[in-house]
């Protein structure tokens, strides 16, 4: 049955529908593009899809506290979000193999090339689906071995189910990230941002519906290949609409050439697919029957992470199209967006982490609604520790798009190889004695280890960016936050509870970390004059 809490969230996500449309209205009404103002340009790019793509997140964590309220840890939960993450992150890289990115790329500098290329790159992708989707019993494979062995927890009859339900959402998800490709080389980031909208509206509505009906998990995951679907036939209207007629281009010798330019770009995401979320994995299978609570754990503490990384794609994407066209022969520009860039992510990084790793009990209180005095304690303290590997993933992000902008996509594979195989290693090694704590750490130091590796690509590119400058005003800033919350949370706790603390702490952390962002002198002249620009003057 359904808490009085879960109810009232539901009910406010059906008040928020109406308030997306009217600020969807005011939006169409008001917003002006500026071809002579770039830096208005990248912000809408980067601002609208980061506040959709957050709601889209934070409708994400509703259906978790709705399902920890309908489900428990043994009914299934910990199989499913290990199938959501084989499907929606490994196999959904595969089969993009970078062709997005790549379209992109292209389309950016060629815009006359699109119709050839996207058929050719659709075609591409389906033949990936045809691969990726026998892997799925590869997996299932492994894990029943294991069992069999008497090593790890096998996988619920559940949870073998749903991965191959899920498997085939990556079919109209193939055509759906094509378009997107061709939105993000014209530079209209909203448009599939705010289908990413609709798809998480629907997706919640009838992932719930699902649950209520008594399907579980099961109708959980059917539910994803229709929404899936449908995404796909109105992103078909919106590409007739604005682009052309999508025809498949079977064409072997370009795609024979595209698979060698590709193939770096592949390999970069699922290598760092490796290091970002395959601990789940290994947690599962080494966790000594108590496999299923820690993924749940795991699984929701990333949720959190999550929403924060939302930033750093979007202002990528937004900027991404800059970089490739300073990278033809403007390396002063490009290190100097380069630069900009991280300067932005790291202000927003580092009060991020903090806030994150000072209320992390309660964050995951707030989405645990069933089993919350086993799965809280388990999960809190790798949430608090994952948390301050934002900064460094924000940088590394950022570089791996710089390297791709100059084609030198090859040299990030050589960093994500050594960043996987570390990453690999050392949780295999520490996962089995120290569980969560070692998995939250490790993937830190694989980011300070691919941060390393990057570096010395920059430098010979002359693209170093500035890192202790651009660290040190966030960084102090940030702890001057930190501990004004924790003040403030043992002050009010007494009185009101833990949701109250937590409520008091985050409105105290914006009111020191601006303040005190001013007084560190991270507000000069050019700060001011990039504001200028951004509101039209």
């Amino acid at each position: 049955m359904l808490t009085q809490r879960s109810l009232i969230i539901l009910a406010t996500v059906v008040l928020m529908l109406p308030l997306l449309g009217i600020a969807a209205l005011l939006w169409r009404r008001f917003y002006r593009d500026d071809p002579a103002n770039p830096v208005r340009r990248i912000f809408k790019n980067s601002a609208v899809p980061t506040a959709l793509r957050v709601f889209v997140k934070l409708l994400d964590l509703i259906f978790i506290i709705v399902l920890n309220a309908v489900l428990g840890t043994q009914d299934g939960i910990g199989s499913y979000y290990l199938a959501a993450l084989l499907v929606g992150m490994y196999l959904s890289t595969f089969t993009d193999f970078g062709l997005g990115v790549l379209l992109t790329r292209e389309v950016a500098k060629d815009a006359d090339a699109a119709p050839r290329l996207f058929g050719m790159t659709l075609a591409l992708r389906l033949l990936l689906v045809g691969i990726s989707i026998p892997l799925v019993g590869v997996v299932i494979g492994i894990y029943q071995g294991l069992a069999a062995a008497g090593i790890g927890d096998a996988l619920s009859p559940i949870g073998e189910q749903a991965m191959w339900v899920l498997a085939l959402t990556l079919i109209p998800g193939a055509f759906s990230n094509a378009v997107t490709a061709l939105y993000n080389a014209r530079e209209r980031m909203e448009v599939p941002a705010m289908m990413e909208v609709v798809t998480a509206l629907l997706n919640f509505l009838g992932r719930a519906a699902m649950l209520f009906l008594g399907f579980g998990i099961l109708g959980v995951a059917w539910s994803a290949v229709v929404v899936t679907t449908l995404t796909a036939l109105v992103f078909l209207v919106l590409m007739l609409r604005d682009f052309f007629r999508p025809r498949l281009r079977w064409d072997w010798t370009l795609m024979a050439a595209t698979v060698p330019v590709a193939l770096p770009l592949m390999l970069n995401g699922l290598l760092n697919a490796v290091f970002f979320r395959f601990d789940t994995f290994i947690v599962k299978a080494f966790g000594q029957g108590n496999g299923e609570a820690l993924v749940i754990a795991y699984h929701n503490s990333y949720q959190l992470i999550n929403i924060a990384m939302v930033v750093p794609p979007a202002l990528t994407f937004a900027i991404f199209p800059t970089l490739a066209r300073h990278a033809a022969g403007q390396r002063t520009a490009l290190a100097q967006a380069q630069n900009r860039t991280l300067q932005v992510l790291l202000l927003v990084a580092f009060p991020l982490a903090m806030g994150i790793s000072v209320l992390a009990p309660d964050l995951l209180r707030l989405l645990t609604t069933k089993n919350a005095d086993e799965i809280v304690p388990l999960g809190a303290p790798a949430l608090a520790i994952l948390a301050w590997f934002l900064p460094l993933s924000f940088v590394n992000g950022l570089i791996q798009y710089v390297l791709i902008a100059i084609d030198q996509q090859r040299l990030i594979t050589r960093a994500f190889v050594i960043a996987a195989v570390f990453n690999l290693l050392a949780n295999l090694a520490f996962i089995p004695f120290y569980g969560l704590y070692a998995a939250a750490t490790i993937t830190i130091l694989s980011e300070i280890v691919l941060l390393l590796v990057f570096l010395p690509m920059l430098r010979k590119e002359h693209l170093t960016p500035p890192l202790l400058h651009l660290f040190w005003r966030p960084a102090l800033a940030a702890l001057a936050m930190g501990a004004a919350m924790v003040l403030v949370y043992g002050a009010v706790e007494p009185q009101f509870g833990w949701f109250g603390a937590s409520a008091a702490a985050a409105l105290t952390a914006p009111l020191i970390y601006a303040p005190a962002l001013w007084l560190l002198g991270a507000f000069g002249p050019d700060e001011r004059a990039l504001a200028r620009r951004l509101i039209g003057r």
